[in-house]
C-alpha cells in the first residue's frame, strides 16, 4: 500500500540557502527515500517555483501569501492568517493523506472542521510567542515594536489554542516542554534533517 503524505511548507523550499529550508529540503529527499508519495504545498513570495522539488514529491502546489492589511486578522496571527489559503484547504480535503505541517504558520487548517478526523502533525521551528516577544524586546523601531508586541500576544492564545488539536515534533527539547505546559500530550523531539 502506497505512503501519501502533505506537506504544507511556509515558504518554497529551495534554494537551500537559510537555515530553516535546511530541514525542509532534506526532509522531502529523507522522506521519498522511504518510500513516502510526497503532495508539497508552498507559499511562494519571492523565490520562485523550482522545478527540483519535483524530483522528491509526487505533486507540489505554490500558493500565493498575503501581505500588508488584507493578511490582518483580529482572530488569527499575521503569520497564519498571510496563509489562509482557500485553494490549499479545498486541495487537502480531496483525500484523507496524513498532513504535515511546517511551522505554527502553517496551521490554520486546525481551525478547520472538515480536518477534525484527520491524522494532523506539525513541525515546530521554534515557540514562534517567545520568539516575537525577542523581537520586540531587541527591536529599536516604534512601529516593528508594536507589530512584534502584538503579534507575540496573538501567537501565545494562539499556540495554547492549537496545543491539544495536532501531534507535534519539536527540534529542540526545550520546546517540548513548553508545549507540554500549554496542554500539549503529544509531542516529541526530532532532530533536524540535514546533509
Amino acid at each position: 500500500m502506497d505512503k501519501h503524505l502533505h506537506i504544507i511548507c511556509l515558504n518554497v523550499p529551495y534554494p537551500v540557502d537559510y537555515g530553516g529550508v535546511f530541514d525542509l529540503f532534506y526532509k522531502l529527499e529523507a522522506l521519498k527515500q522511504q518510500g513516502v508519495k510526497i503532495h508539497l504545498h508552498c507559499f511562494e513570495y519571492g523565490r520562485g517555483k523550482q522545478p527540483i522539488l519535483n524530483k522528491y514529491c509526487e505533486s507540489v502546489h505554490y500558493y500565493r501569501r498575503k501581505k500588508g492589511f488584507a493578511a490582518f486578522s483580529t482572530t488569527y496571527p499575521y503569520i497564519v492568517s498571510s496563509r489562509h489559503n482557500k485553494e490549499l484547504l479545498n486541495e487537502l480535503a480531496q483525500d484523507e493523506h496524513p498532513i504535515l505541517m511546517e511551522g505554527v504558520h502553517c496551521t490554520y487548517l486546525l481551525n478547520d472542521k472538515r480536518f477534525n478526523h484527520r491524522k494532523l502533525f506539525v513541525r515546530l521551528h521554534n515557540i514562534e510567542h517567545i520568539y516575537y516577544r525577542h523581537l520586540f524586546k531587541y527591536t529599536s523601531s516604534p512601529l516593528k515594536k508594536i507589530y512584534y508586541w502584538h503579534e507575540s500576544r496573538m501567537l501565545e492564545r494562539y499556540e495554547k489554542c492549537i496545543a491539544t488539536k495536532a501531534a507535534f515534533w519539536s527540534v529542540i527539547n526545550k520546546d517540548v516542554e513548553v508545549y507540554k505546559k500549554m496542554g500539549c500530550r503529544k509531542i516529541k523531539f526530532l532532530p533536524l534533517y540535514g546533509i
